[in-house]
């Protein structure tokens, strides 16, 4: 009977050994996503930060003010009347 009390105790000594390292590594393992996760949260509020400001500085240079300011660097002049040209089948060339 002590044969088997001897087996059992080391066969439990074993699986407690076992479990107590699965159970360390699920540990790590969960602690090491938690620390990714908070990396990858960060990065998606930077990313989310920065995309506001380029759609901000997007909206200023279409902005009216921005253009109108552009087309006098540009020496731009506004158009009064367009003329447009009427076309007729006589007049475009056909193969």
């Amino acid at each position: 009977m002590s044969f088997y009390l001897g087996i059992l105790n080391r066969v439990l000594a074993v699986f407690f050994v076992i479990a107590s390292l699965y159970s360390v590594l699920s540990i790590n393992d969960l602690a090491i996503k938690g620390f990714i996760l908070s990396d990858l949260k960060k990065e998606v509020n930077v990313l989310v930060k920065e995309n506001k400001d380029l759609e901000l500085a997007k909206m200023q240079l279409e902005s009216y003010e921005n253009i109108q300011k552009k087309a006098e660097e540009l020496q731009l002049v506004k158009v009064d009347r367009i003329d447009y040209i009427t076309v007729t089948e006589d007049s475009v060339a056909k193969r």
